[in-house]
């Protein structure tokens, strides 16, 4: 049945939100929208927002804000001693939901909400006589701000591990059943969400950080025991995003959703280091290994420096090379074969078209291309001109949100891959929970 208008704009804000929190992507909205209106738009003509906001004005749901909302007549600003600043003015303003809105506040004192945040306003307001005797309602408005933190960012993260000095990890791998001739194994790590606290009572199954631990080595030492007795040329172990559940000591994902965790994320951070470095060393016992990194929606900063962490560890280790820049999408090629490594949170229509654009040469090389990634939380296979997706299951529990909306029903397991350079895809191994 067709929704009508008000139905649509009410779903459209519900998807909005989810994208917001990384839960939906912006292809669902153009459906939503090519459904209502029988057009299908691009989605960068969706995601910019004139049409979205025309249609709320239409409708009477918000007041269009111009640059004749308010009129500066008097501001003084003042710096403290810490940082923060005091702004103090009198506006002539046309909507007075101005004043209750820290972002709109922030605008009307001439400040950029990405770079400053709002810590106490005070507002009153009375009828003066301006421009010529008219009569309109006066606001003062005072603000204390104080800036943003700016440090914490990719540009920061490399610049400390490069000065950094780490202890290297006690021993070095040694493969002891290596072949330059053999197959890959590919080993896909997609959304660990480590530090995620799920409780039995709420989503039927518990996940704490200690969990997390039992769960991933009982996946790995499966994994080693398959590799017992097999030679292998190399083999890859690809974080495919959300290796941790937030992105910072606020308990929040990188956009700033609140989530549940278990425990202080410095805890969180070090243990799940830990049972990686774990790993890296058993595996890199049986060839020579590399470690790929995609960056997730829940920890693009935290996550990196993880891995950062990771290569400073091995870093004398010339058994363990890394590929960890903060690309959002690494590809790598076999002879015959393409592998493209994403989180998986992008556009499902273009997940196939960035690995024959951006390895133009190599997809043309190739004889078989699959591209892997996470996010959903559940196995998908897709099939898109000749190229394989496959979003990949996880061991982590749903949270509170995911149960209640009936999500991540997959079975809990790490896949790996086993390819032939030359014939393709050979073996898939399921490493169950």
């Amino acid at each position: 049945m067709k929704l009508n208008k008000i139905e649509f704009l009410s779903k459209q804000l519900e998807i909005i939100n989810e994208i917001r929190h990384g839960d939906n992507t912006w292809s669902s909205l153009t459906d939503l929208r090519t459904e209502f209106y029988g057009e299908r738009l691009h989605n960068d003509t969706v995601r910019k927002g004139g049409l979205l906001l025309k249609e709320y004005i239409d409708e009477g749901w918000i007041k269009k804000p111009s640059q004749n909302n308010f009129e500066n007549l008097r501001k003084n600003i003042s710096v403290n001693g810490d940082g923060s600043q005091v702004s103090e003015g009198k506006f002539v303003i046309e909507n007075e939901e101005v004043l209750r809105d820290s972002e709109c506040l922030l605008n009307l004192h001439n400040y950029d909400p990405l770079k400053w945040e709002l810590i106490n306003s005070k507002n009153s307001f009375w009828d003066a006589q301006i421009k010529g005797g008219e009569t309109k309602k006066l606001y003062s408005s005072k603000i204390t701000v104080k800036p943003k933190k700016t440090d914490w960012s990719v540009e920061y993260i490399d610049k400390y591990f490069e000065n950094k000095v780490f202890k290297s990890v006690n021993e070095l791998t040694k493969p002891t059943n290596y072949d330059d001739s053999g197959e890959i194994l590919e080993i896909d790590l997609p959304d660990l969400h480590a530090g995620l606290y799920s409780w039995r009572q709420e989503t039927n199954e518990d996940y704490d950080i200690h969990i997390l631990k039992e769960n991933f080595l009982k996946c790995f030492n499966d994994i080693i025991e398959r590799c017992k007795g097999r030679k292998f040329e190399k083999i890859i172990l690809a974080t495919l995003g959300d290796l941790l559940h937030v992105d910072n000591d606020n308990q929040t994902t990188s956009k700033g959703t609140f989530q549940q965790v278990d425990g202080r994320i410095a805890k969180v951070f070090d243990t799940t280091l830990d049972v990686i470095i774990d790993a890296v060393q058993l595996l890199g016992n049986f060839a020579p290994l590399e470690i790929v990194y995609v960056s997730g929606n829940h920890d693009r900063l935290l996550g990196y420096s993880l891995v950062k962490a990771l290569e400073k560890a091995f870093r004398n280790d010339s058994n363990i090379t890394f590929n960890i820049s903060p690309n959002p999408r690494k590809f790598k090629r076999f002879d015959n074969v393409l592998i493209g490594w994403l989180h998986g949170d992008c556009n499902k229509n273009n997940i196939s078209e960035w690995l024959q654009v951006e390895a133009r040469k190599d997809y043309g090389d190739s004889l078989f291309a699959e591209c892997h990634a996470g996010h959903y939380h559940s196995q998908q296979t897709l099939e898109k001109s000749g190229m394989i997706i496959r979003y990949l299951p996880t061991i982590c529990a749903s949270s509170a949100w995911e149960h209640q909306q009936a999500f991540n029903k997959s079975v809990k397991t790490v896949v790996s891959f086993v390819w032939n350079k030359k014939s393709g895809l050979r073996e898939m191994w399921y490493s169950n929970l």
